[in-house]
């Protein structure tokens, strides 16, 4: 079974499989609960302020793009802003470097991890320091960029060795709390009870639209905010950085590529815009597109645009004979309100 059908049908729904499982998300939830406590007694707590963005779920809940909106909000309000990132799947998870500074991006999406590359080419000038070792990335940071005045921490929730002074939690609005059961009952990295008043939630959804969800009172109960986002796609890009509006998509051969933690989503963004596709290629987050014959099998397809995401775009591009044809899909991230939002963040900054 695929892995999105196992998802779906024992991580975001209940089944014989997650319930048999459950005794074992309840063990789990009991370490994760001994180590949130044993860590958050001994946390380093940095000179500057510290804000972290991550989730409770184990899968996509748009971290990365809320990451760059509040690391662009701080920056209109006039704070000297860096980002620390684990560089997941890169060269330097274990050994802590500097992936962009003031000049530009340093290295590569290989080298750097996709998503930190993504961050780091997104907000040119915005010193991005990669490490599964946070202190000691902040430190480097730190004494690289002594003026930094916050660290935003990307997809560290769970990450409590660093003292933060706020934590953003993100949530999808497509997947939600999963089936309500802790890994690997369910979707659940740790249950709503790890969320503090010191916690923001952002319930994040692909279009602007106000459905009320069933779980949202859940979360709005156990945090202090609860704010909402969304993405509007506006144009795509090639790998140079160019951009194309949409329109020249309609009427092509498109076939589409992505390595996302929900590639549900891509799909789903694709038919709203009314773009018709032969086929998606889904593979699994972080993927490295290295395989040999990938060029190959997508031209098999005869298309005239490889659409992919912004995250993908620079690790497909190793392939040369595609390299021409490759689109990214550019997705404008928004806040429902964001002069609430740039209050709250204001005021932990001013504490």
């Amino acid at each position: 079974m695929k892995l999105h059908k196992i998802i779906e049908t024992h991580l975001l729904k209940r089944s014989a499989l997650s319930y048999g499982l459950y005794p074992v998300g309840v063990l789990y939830q009991w370490l994760q609960s001994l180590h949130r406590t044993y860590y958050t007694t001994k946390a380093y707590k940095a000179p500057c302020k510290v804000i972290s963005i991550g989730n409770i779920v184990s899968g996509g809940s748009g971290k990365t793009p809320l990451t760059i909106a509040i690391a662009r909000l701080l920056l209109s309000k006039g704070y000297q802003v860096a980002i620390s990132h684990r560089g997941y799947k890169g060269k330097f998870e274990n050994d802590p470097h500097l992936i962009s500074d003031s000049r530009g991006v340093l290295f590569s999406a290989e080298v750097a991890g996709d998503e930190a590359y993504l961050i780091a080419s997104t907000l040119p000038g915005i010193p991005v320091v990669v490490g599964r070792k946070r202190r000691d990335a902040i430190r480097l940071l730190l004494k690289s960029y002594p003026a930094t005045q916050v660290v935003l921490l990307d997809d560290a929730f769970q990450h409590v060795k660093i003292f933060r002074d706020l934590d953003i939690v993100s949530f999808s609005a497509d997947t939600g709390l999963g089936n309500g059961f802790v890994i690997p009952a369910g979707y659940l990295r740790e249950n709503l009870s790890v969320l503090t008043d010191k916690c923001v939630a952002v319930i994040y959804r692909m279009t602007e639209n106000k459905v009320a969800l069933a779980w949202e009172d859940e979360v709005t109960a156990a945090v202090k905010h609860v704010f909402h986002s969304y993405s509007s796609a506006t144009k795509c890009e090639d790998i140079k950085g160019l951009r194309y509006d949409l329109e020249s998509l309609k009427g092509k051969r498109l076939v589409l590529v992505s390595g996302i933690a929900n590639p549900a989503s891509f799909e789903s963004t694709i038919n709203e815009l009314g773009l018709s596709y032969i086929r998606h290629y889904a593979f699994p987050d972080h993927y490295s597109f290295e395989n040999k014959t990938l060029a190959a099998k997508l031209l098999q397809e005869m298309p005239e645009i490889i659409l992919c995401t912004q995250k993908d775009i620079m690790k497909l591009a190793r392939h040369a004979e595609i390299e021409s044809r490759l689109r990214a899909l550019v997705l404008d991230y928004s806040f429902n309100n964001e002069e609430a939002v740039s209050e709250v963040l204001l005021d932990c900054l001013r504490a």
